[in-house]
């Protein structure tokens, strides 16, 4: 069970500049980002796939998750990925199944805050 102000901590937004910019490779980003774990989820269903290869094998993706999103618990779950062969699609739907799991969780440990 999530704590409530672990979530609401978890889900906020941040700044543009500290948001996830998506890459296909070094100084190729594809315009794309997200500022918050909800939008990261959105994104991940639309970047093209090389993009998120180049970001896991970077470790980019967890490290994002912990440093500046601060859910260990999400960012564990990618590190897991660094060491397993996945590409494509494939690794797309890996991601997002994870991802929107845990955006669940949090979505529920929201309920009720600000009512």
């Amino acid at each position: 069970m999530i704590d409530r102000d672990k979530a609401l901590l978890i889900t906020s937004s941040v700044p543009v500049e500290k948001g996830f910019h998506f890459f296909t490779e070094i100084k190729k980003p594809l315009g794309i980002f997200a500022t918050s774990i909800f939008e990261f989820s959105d994104q991940l269903k639309k970047v093209n796939a090389a993009s998120l290869e180049f970001h896991l094998k970077r470790n980019d993706f967890a490290r994002w998750l912990r440093d500046v999103i601060r859910d260990d618990t999400l960012a564990n779950e990618f590190d897991k990925f660094q060491r397993v062969e996945m590409a494509g699609e494939k690794l797309r739907g890996k991601l997002v199944e994870i991802t929107e799991k845990r955006c669940k969780e949090l979505a529920e440990a929201l309920k009720g805050v600000g009512s």
